[in-house]
């Protein structure tokens, strides 16, 4: 019998990994599998009906219309933020299976970031074909080779956050809470509801410094190049801000992968 590749191990690892997680979120409730879907396609639905039908915001962010201003933003924004709370929780949530020698930390946080990318990825296109099908918006993105790959380094560079903050989760576990709090107000100086460009450049330039929100501002210009260009905000900053963090995640990781196995 040929012995296999370490590379084609880790690929049936995460594969099995993928699929234990895909059964725990469908048999978590009954109908498991709608609600996995319905929940977030709810939640969106819930934040653009509140703001433009009960506040009333019919504001234009450059070509783009209100709604799909938010949903362009919130879409990316949830998928980065879960991947980050999800790959932080990671190691607790998969423990025991490190019993088996094959099983790695790495290997439980790629596998929840895939399968957090597959569930907003269905449900960010059921929203856009019900938002360009039944409410006439015009979904089509100008540049989607550029849209997929920003999409890709902002799951990358969240992925390398998951990494940093599970191995710091793992030395000081209460420090969960205060990474959530940190995550709320992030969530406002993203671009995700609230039109930063609406606020003065002085502020602006401090704000560049978010990368959600130079990934945000990317994948919207992406979408429609009339939108509003935003100082200090480019296309190699994110790409630098990614690779930095992936390499120190990664350091991170050789130095405390011992620690994370034990069980």
């Amino acid at each position: 019998m040929q012995k296999r590749s370490s590379l084609a191990i880790q690929k049936a690892v995460i594969f099995a990994l993928v699929l234990r997680e895909l059964r725990t979120r469908l048999s978590m409730r009954r109908m498991g599998a709608f609600w996995m879907v319905f929940e977030p396609l709810a939640y969106m639905l819930v934040m653009v009906s509140e703001r433009v039908f009960v506040r009333g915001v019919h504001i234009q962010v450059g070509a783009m219309d209100y709604p799909m201003y938010m949903v362009t933003g919130m879409m990316p924004f949830l998928l980065f933020r879960n991947i980050v709370f999800l790959g932080m929780t990671a190691v607790d949530a998969n423990r025991s299976l490190f019993a088996y020698r094959q099983v790695k930390p790495l290997d439980c946080i790629v596998a929840r970031a895939i399968v957090e990318t597959l569930q907003r990825a269905l449900v960010y296109a059921m929203l856009m074909f019900a938002m360009g099908f039944w409410f006439g918006y015009d979904v089509s993105i100008a540049r989607p080779l550029d849209w997929l790959g920003v999409l890709l380094l902002g799951v990358l560079f969240s992925l390398s956050l998951a990494i940093i903050f599970c191995i710091w989760v793992e030395a000081m576990p209460n420090i969960k809470v205060f990474i959530s709090l940190a995550f709320m107000p992030i969530t406002f100086l993203s671009d995700t509801f609230i039109p930063v460009t609406k606020l003065p450049a002085q502020i602006l330039y401090w704000l560049a410094w978010n990368p959600f929100l130079q990934l945000n501002v990317q994948l919207r210009t992406a979408i429609t190049p009339d939108y509003p260009v935003l100082p200090g905000v480019g296309f190699k900053l994110v790409i630098f801000a990614t690779l930095a963090l992936l390499l120190i995640a990664l350091a991170l990781y050789h130095a405390r992968r011992d620690n994370l196995v034990s069980i």
